[in-house]
Parts: C-alpha cells; sequence; structure tokens
C-alpha cells in the first residue's frame, strides 16, 4: 500500500518503553538522558500515555522528562472514518497537552469497555480465580449496554425524534443488531473456553496449553536467534493438537488472514499476535500474568512493541520483552531494531 503520511526527515527516531522513562525519573542526573537526547528524536505513544496516567500522582515527572527530551508523539494513521491505514505519523505535541488530550477523550465508560474485553484472556492466564466464564461474559454484557447508553446520550434527541420514521426504524435496528451479535459472540467465547475446562473457578488455560504440548519456558528459552519463531513453531508443529491438521506457521502466530477483517493484518497487528502467542506458548513469558496489575502491564507491553515498530530504534530494560519483540521483528522484517539497556551501558554512558 502506498504509504501517504509525510516520512520524517532528521535524527534517528527512538521509542522508549516505559521502564527507560522510569529509569529517567529515578535518575534524573543521567547523563544517558542527555544521549538520548542529542543523538535521537524521541517518540512517545498513546501506549506511554496510558501507563502515565496509571502512575497517578507522579505522572507529571513521566511528562517532564518526555518535555526535557523534546519528545514527539507516534499516532496510528486513520482515515476520515477513523479506519487503521497501517501507517503512523509523527505530531510535535507536548507531552503535557497530549496527556491532557488523552485524559480527556477516554471516557470512564470506554476504559471500563476495555477492561472488560480483556478479561477473558486474563482468565485464559489463570486470572479471575473463583469466578465463571459466565461471570465475566456478563460483565462485558454490562460494560457494552454501558457503552450503548453512554453513547445515546451524546446524541440529540430532538434531532433523532426529527428524522423521519424509516431512519428512525433503521437506527433502531441496527443497534439491535449491534448489541445481538456482541451477545452472540461472548456466548460463543464462553462455550469454547468451557469444552477445555473441568473447573471454570481455577482454569489456567495457558497450564493446561503447555501440559498437553509439553513445551513451555525450560524449552523454549535456550532458543536463540536467528529464526525463533520458526524453530518454536518446529518444535510445536508435530504435537498433539497441530499434528497432521496442515497448520501453517501464520496460522501458529494468528497472522494468517483474518476473516474478520477480510484484508492481510498490518505489520503492527500481527506485531501484537506474534506478542501475545510467545506469551502463551512460554517463550520468556511475562511473569504473574494471573495477577491483573502483571497482565495489564504485559498488554502494554505489547502495544509497546506494535507502535514501536515505526520508529528505528526501540529501547527497554524489560529482557522478556526484548526477546520477544526481536524475535517478532526479525520475522516480520520490521525496521526498528531493539536496544536493551543495561545498568552497565548507562554507567559507561555516565564515564563517557
Amino acid at each position: 500500500m502506498e504509504n501517504s503520511i509525510p516520512t520524517y526527515q532528521g535524527k534517528p527516531t527512538a521509542y522508549l518503553d516505559h521502564n527507560i522513562l522510569d529509569l529517567l525519573v529515578k535518575n534524573p542526573t543521567l547523563s544517558f538522558k542527555e544521549d538520548l537526547r542529542q543523538k535521537y528524536q524521541i517518540l512517545y505513544s498513546d501506549e506511554n500515555l496510558k501507563e502515565i496516567k496509571r502512575s497517578g500522582e507522579n505522572g507529571s515527572l513521566f511528562l517532564d522528562v518526555l518535555h526535557y527530551l523534546e519528545a514527539m508523539h507516534l499516532k496510528f494513521a486513520l482515515t476520515t472514518r477513523f479506519e487503521c491505514t497501517g501507517d503512523a505519523m509523527i505530531s510535535i505535541t507536548k507531552p503535557v497537552d497530549a496527556f491532557r488530550n488523552y485524559c480527556q477523550n477516554i471516557e470512564p465508560v470506554y476504559e471500563q469497555l476495555e477492561k472488560s474485553t480483556s478479561q477473558s484472556l486474563l482468565k485464559f492466564y489463570g486470572g479471575r480465580n473463583g469466578d465463571t466464564f459466565d461471570d465475566i461474559k456478563n460483565e462485558q454484557i454490562g460494560a457494552f449496554d454501558n457503552l450503548l447508553s453512554h453513547l445515546q446520550t451524546l446524541v440529540n434527541v430532538d434531532e433523532i425524534q426529527n428524522l423521519s420514521p424509516e431512519i428512525n426504524k433503521h437506527v433502531s435496528a441496527y443497534t439491535s443488531e449491534l448489541k445481538r451479535s456482541y451477545d452472540e459472540a461472548l456466548n460463543q467465547s464462553s462455550q469454547a473456553l468451557r469444552k477445555h475446562a473441568t473447573d471454570e473457578s481455577n482454569y489456567s488455560g495457558v497450564n493446561d496449553y503447555r501440559e498437553k504440548t509439553g513445551i513451555g519456558p525450560v524449552q523454549l528459552n535456550n532458543i536463540e536467534p536467528p529464526n525463533v519463531l520458526q524453530k518454536i513453531w518446529v518444535a510445536h508443529k508435530d504435537v498433539d493438537g497441530y499434528a497432521g491438521l496442515n497448520f501453517t506457521i501464520e496460522q501458529f502466530y494468528g497472522i494468517s488472514l483474518n476473516p474478520i477483517y477480510n484484508r492481510e493484518m498490518y505489520l503492527f497487528e500481527k506485531i501484537t499476535s506474534i506478542y501475545n502467542v510467545l506469551n502463551i506458548v512460554g517463550y520468556h513469558p511475562d511473569s504473574k500474568m494471573k495477577k491483573e496489575e502483571r497482565f495489564t502491564a504485559a498488554m502494554s507491553d505489547a502495544g509497546h512493541a506494535s507502535i514501536g515498530s515505526f520508529a528505528d530504534f526501540v529501547f527497554s530494560r524489560d529482557i522478556a520483552f526484548v526477546k520477544k519483540t526481536r524475535a517478532a521483528y526479525e520475522f516480520l522484517q520490521a525496521k526498528a531494531e531493539v536496544i536493551e539497556v543495561t545498568v552497565n551501558d548507562v554507567l559507561q554512558s555516565i564515564e563517557e
């Protein structure tokens, strides 16, 4: 697809994982901070802003660091219908302004829906102990209903009433069909999970999956580049559940032609899928993901890996993030290079 977004012309771009910002907040005198400012055009995304929002009253400290680094806002490029294009754009927006806009545009009802949609995956990782699939399904239905109610409050009732009866009929029918489709999708999801669970309240799909395949971190963490994803697939393709089913490596990582989109997935979408699959199969998985706080952090890591692919460099101190992101970028031939920042690197930059 032809890229209509102007290409950034300047210093190499560098995207910072949140742990790098945290390092600079806690160590404000590090010369490493000045190295970043001088050598790179630093980028931040809505995923950074989301993590800053979760940090509460300390959020301003992260915004101060981004301001000092003269960071620019990296955002997905959308069409006039708010559809993804597969591109991203860089804007010169002060971090404090971008953060204010982000907070103003994220209604609690949207956050509630986003959180609810992730609960099935949290359950798959062994979280929500004591809750059934129906408990989670009912929460998701409730969050969606709240969203529909909120959207109705944004509509001018007088204008709706002035529309022709035929238009009103279509609007009502569309809303009803939207809710029916959502409820049906949740029902099917719950039923699919229930087929593989003997104890819903204490279910861990990840543990069950690794036990069935006999493959997990012990077997996978010794895999080294190149061709990490291919080697992981070779380890799985002949085990029970895959053998004889003519699975492809693209299907294994969830990046084959998507029937929902009816198009080839964009690069950043493929990265998100691969990152999550690597967590599930056990390649340098994020730890303690059955705990909601750790699960939320891992989902943000996948988001950083995704949007970071538009930069020239991605900096992180998290070795699990580095390993998974490098593996995904290598397979997809993404341009970004992932740099692991260690304490020795920082000390060396100070000495220099």
